[in-house]
């Protein structure tokens, strides 16, 4: 869909090569008020071209009405930028502060910068915020990622080629400006041969010759560094770094948002003692792209209410201006958590994550031995079974994958409802029965499950389900492991085939209240195509491997087992909360 002309942003009051330390040029683009200046100035650094970008110049221009000067800057060797682009190099913790300091430096600037974006675009507000320039004061990093063997370009472990692949071709541009259409091009694979190949050859690592330059190097450096190296060490976001973050934040997510590190950006700042009555967070009834630009009523099968109706634009500017401009008292937010509740369709709120009302609430698997579709005999139990061992199994073939639902990254149809997924034998299905009250599911709920494959290597893919009294199945969270990391992302360990090990994981946050007379349900199968690269199933280097294997996987329950999924869950909405 177009965009409105009363929507795009005008051509830039100015466009400059800023100067980084090294010598190399960043191209930059600044936008100034009607209003004489100087004005305090939000700051986006950006991998990506008008193509990707231009849903977000609404809120930009409403930026500009309010007195802010935006600057939108394209990173090192993308674009007309200069230098080489590396993926969450080192070299964007300097790239930012000289920014920063620069865009402070600038007649047209009061000296206060604040950060805004979201994707990649939050993510170089924290590698900006750990470098501490002086004159940053604020930053509202949204959906953001943290660890890069939990979402792309592995996701638990496992390479996602596809998501890769297209981000690639996202950042093939000459011009931030360039207004040309396309973005990200993910769908129509199962109707275009040529790119269902390119995401099933084998060997993966020949899938990126059509890739150039930078682009090519970052396909190949991430196949390169399959375990936690010193390679990714170099680019980690780990707890101990974000903790040393002591400027003002408002953490952004959705309910619908795939992305899983902003609950690990929040526990890391957390875990930092400076300027804990200046963290925020917030998570409200939206998806990747609604995460920064606001959402709407209606999401997939969801009517959200009149409560999901925040101007997320209108609370940012109000966060500026108090961190930017000193106005408006009234603009922090009494709670330091704000997170919306689907089904019940109210926001709650608090002090800490978890909330002071959260509990858990644990399901235990169970089955004849034949768990295999919605039609078979899986179910969740309260209590561990008790029978004799027994294993469901399931056959994953990687010239065969099934396919996974893909969200959509832009507009309403996120593809929630797993019903198709559920009816292919090769997947295992444990329902719930119908439940008698409500339950409010908020946080990351853990899968443990004793799994057995006759193959040095394999993959769990694991989804959790709100069975509607229509028959739906509503996606709450997901989750996956290459088994080969069960120990830990900085080692490969085999499987001894045919030996049962117990691996846990967590899936995807969630927040939602599941309502009585419906159930829950959890799905279990070897893969997550297209999203994730099928597993080989064989010992050597996942991306050098020419040859598949059909694996057969087996999950245990019954005595001495523990396949089980452990539940965050609000005892109780009658605490504060917001209508």
């Amino acid at each position: 869909m177009e965009s409105r002309q009363e929507d795009t942003l005008p051509p830039p009051s100015l466009r400059v090569d800023a100067p980084m330390r090294d010598g190399v040029t960043l191209d930059t683009c600044i936008w100034l008020p009607a209003e004489p200046g100087p004005h305090p100035a939000i700051l986006v650094r950006t991998p990506y071209s008008r193509a990707v970008t231009g849903v977000n110049e609404p809120p930009m221009l409403r930026y500009l009405a309010a007195g802010f000067a935006v600057v939108m800057q394209q990173i090192r060797g993308i674009g007309r930028s200069g230098g080489h682009f590396a993926f969450m190099a080192p070299h964007e913790q300097s790239d930012g502060y000289d920014t920063v300091e620069w865009v402070a430096a600038q007649p047209w600037c009061t000296g206060a910068v604040g950060l805004d974006g979201h994707s990649y675009a939050g993510m170089t507000q924290l590698t900006t915020a750990i470098a501490r320039p002086p004159h940053l004061r604020c930053m509202v990093p949204a959906v953001v990622s943290t660890d890069f063997f939990m979402e792309p370009p592995y996701v638990g472990g496992v390479f996602s080629r596809m998501h890769t692949l297209v981000w690639c071709d996202a950042l093939s541009f000459s011009s931030m400006l360039e207004p040309r259409e396309g973005g990200f091009a993910m769908h129509g694979f199962l109707s275009n041969p040529s790119l269902l190949a390119e995401w099933l050859s084998r060997p993966a690592r020949a899938a990126g010759a059509r890739l150039t330059g930078d682009l090519k190097r970052h396909f190949d450096d991430v196949l390169d560094h399959p375990t936690r190296d010193d390679w990714w060490h170099q680019r980690r976001l780990d707890a101990d770094v974000l903790a040393t973050i002591d400027v003002p934040t408002l953490v952004v997510s959705g309910n619908f948002d795939p992305s899983v590190g902003t609950m690990a950006l929040w526990r890391g700042l957390e875990s930092g003692t400076a300027a804990r009555d200046q963290r925020f967070l917030l998570i409200g009834p939206w998806d990747h792209n609604g995460a920064y630009n606001g959402g709407g009523r209606h999401h997939g099968p969801y009517d959200l209410g009149d409560a999901a109706a925040l101007d997320l634009v209108g609370l940012r500017i109000a966060f500026f201006d108090h961190y930017l401009k000193g106005e408006g008292q009234g603009a922090v937010p009494p709670h330091r958590v704000r997170h919306f509740i689907t089904g019940a369709n109210r926001w709650v709120v608090g002090d800490t994550f978890p909330l002071a009302a959260s509990g858990e609430h644990t399901l235990f698997l169970s089955s004849g031995g034949h768990a295999n579709s919605s039609r078979g005999d899986g179910q969740l139990l309260a209590a561990a079974p008790t029978h004799a061992p027994i294993a469901d199994s399931f056959i994953d073939d990687p010239d065969w994958p099934i396919v996974n639902p893909l969200p959509a990254l832009r507009g309403p149809a996120h593809m929630l409802d797993l019903r198709e997924l559920a009816r292919h034998h090769d997947v295992l299905v444990y329902q719930g029965p119908p439940l008698a009250a409500p339950l409010t599911l908020l946080g990351e709920p853990l899968v443990t499950l004793d799994i057995s494959a006759d193959v040095p290597d394999a993959d769990v893919a694991v989804h959790l389900v709100e069975r509607t009294a229509t028959g739906q199945l509503n996606l709450l969270a997901f989750g996956q492991l290459r088994l080969r990391y069960r120990r830990g992302f900085d080692q490969e360990v085999l499987l001894t085939p045919g030996e049962v090990e117990r691996v846990s994981f967590t899936l995807s946050h969630t927040g939602h209240q599941v309502a009585a007379g419906n159930a829950l349900a959890v799905l279990i199968l070897g893969g997550n195509f297209p999203l994730l690269d099928p597993n080989p199933h064989g010992a050597g280097p996942i991306a050098d491997a020419v040859v598949n294997q059909v694996a057969v996987q087996g999950v245990h329950h019954g005595a001495g087992h523990a396949s089980q999924i452990r539940l965050p869950i609000l005892t109780t909405l009658e605490g504060p909360h917001e209508a």
